[in-house]
């Protein structure tokens, strides 16, 4: 996940992760989704999945009776995302703290008129505590979007530990069964095929 260091004493940890796969030779090495184009070129042999098949499969079992637009939390994942599924999207830009790394909120844009009254799914790549999920929500709840769903293809354990879980915001968290080991009603794990 760390694809670039932003400080002479940050430790570049995929190039080095990234070496180790290399150093065994395999013939090819498959990877869902992965968190940017750096991975893509530091390991050798990658086989890129493409998410879209996940991302179907969340709509369908969704069944919205409302529109169902999607939203995605920031500009890579508009960029990644956006053609991929044929419907209605807004985005997010993060306020950050860069000193510290904090989300401090965010900013919808796109398709905004879009949003009141319907449903939202929101897609990612990976999470580890869901605090761009939470501000995303906040956001979308805010221009009156009704329930709202997250899609993500890694989902870390610690989502468990942060704001998104308890907020009441999220309706459904869908993953797939690539990292998230744990249990929880909110949560619905996709076999990653």
């Amino acid at each position: 996940r760390q694809d670039r260091v932003k400080k002479d004493e940050d430790v570049f940890t995929l190039k080095y992760f990234a070496e180790i796969i290399n150093s065994l030779n395999y013939t090819s090495v498959r990877v869902l989704d992965p968190h940017s184009n750096v991975s893509e070129a530091l390991i050798d042999n990658i086989i890129v999945d493409s998410p879209k098949r996940n991302i179907l499969k969340v709509i369908d079992k969704i069944k919205s009776d409302r529109n169902l637009i999607m939203f995605y939390p920031d500009e890579g994942a508009m960029k990644r995302y956006s053609g991929m599924i044929d419907r209605a999207f807004a985005f997010g830009i993060k306020k950050r703290d860069w000193s510290s790394g904090e989300i401090q909120g965010l900013e919808v844009s796109g398709m905004t008129e879009h949003i009141a009254g319907s449903d939202v799914l929101i897609v990612d790549d990976i999470s580890s505590r869901g605090g761009t999920f939470f501000f995303s929500a906040k956001a979308l709840k805010a221009l009156g979007a009704e329930n709202i769903y997250l899609y993500i293809s890694h989902c870390e354990n610690t989502i468990l530990e942060g704001p998104v879980i308890d907020s009441g915001l999220i309706t459904k968290i869908y993953t797939t069964n690539s990292i998230f080991t744990k249990e929880h009603s909110m949560i619905e794990v996709i076999d990653y095929e």
